[in-house]
């Protein structure tokens, strides 16, 4: 009976990865949930107590139709990271962010095994979210802080998103999806560190500050002069401990004031 539970669970797994959207050639793709407009998370209203974790998970899978493979033996790892009310650049209302966790061992098309949810405070679902990160960064002084993502594949390559609140739901800022800015993948080269270093400084000196992305390419490789790749020298291979170039990357991108967004200050789509 057990075998044939498992085998049953299996078949559910990878027909589930099957239909589930998965990037091509490592490009990133966000499928929206379809979610009835009326649909309340009425847990919300017991703020910040979770009585009954399982109960908790349980309601938020089915009010927001969460696509999440079943498995009973990975239940125990179910869990709810974050649970908060917070205020977003754009609007003065509070708004409930929760984070949920279903495990690090699943596969690699759930990855990253989590979701971010943005609620308004009655338990209306304002977007969910992919991210294998999340944080609330404050880009203006004395200013509510924006809502950053980090998307990532389960390869290990990444963009960030960076939301405000216009008309009660999330607009994206950054304009630099195209961008990547997380690189953990040991192929080519890799980013030191993994996800680049970001800081919000005035660049231009226009009295806005800017999203400044720095680290290192490290090279894992070298090209002849007839543009023949090779990884080892002298019989030592390349690693990230010794890598054959260390280039710096520096991204820009200056704060729009006519459409309040981020735009890049170069074209840094060939650096990729």
């Amino acid at each position: 009976m057990r075998t044939l539970l498992t085998l049953t669970i299996l078949i559910l797994t990878v027909l589930g990865c099957s239909t589930k959207q998965t990037p091509k050639d490592e490009k990133l793709t966000v499928t929206e949930t379809q979610v009835p407009r009326d649909s309340l998370f009425r847990e919300v209203a017991n703020f910040p107590i979770i009585s009954d974790t399982a109960k908790f998970i349980n309601d938020l899978r089915q009010t927001f139709s969460l696509d999440v493979n079943e498995n009973p033996f990975r239940s125990e790892d179910e869990k709810i990271t974050t649970f908060k009310k917070v205020k977003i650049y754009g609007s003065d209302k509070d708004y409930f962010f929760i984070e949920y966790d279903w495990t690090d061992d699943a596969p690699m098309c759930e990855f990253p095994w989590k979701c971010q949810l943005l609620l308004t405070t009655d338990g209306k679902l304002v977007k969910i979210f992919d991210g294998q990160r999340f944080d609330f960064v404050t880009i203006f002084p004395n200013q509510h802080p924006f809502l950053l993502i980090v998307i990532a594949t389960a390869k290990g390559n990444g963009v960030h998103e960076i939301y405000k609140i216009t008309a009660d739901t999330v607009e994206d800022v950054y304009e630099g999806d195209d961008v990547q800015t997380y690189d953990a993948e040991q192929d080519l080269s890799v980013f030191e560190p993994s996800e680049l270093k970001i800081n919000f400084v005035d660049e231009n000196r226009d009295g806005f500050n800017d999203i400044v992305f720095t680290g290192q390419k490290l090279m894992l490789g070298k090209y002849t002069k007839d543009s023949v790749w090779y990884d080892v020298e002298d019989g030592k291979p390349f690693t990230v401990e010794n890598p054959a170039d260390r280039i710096p990357i520096k991204y820009i991108f200056l704060y729009d004031k006519k459409t309040g967004h981020f735009k890049a200050k170069e074209n840094y789509t060939d650096e990729r």
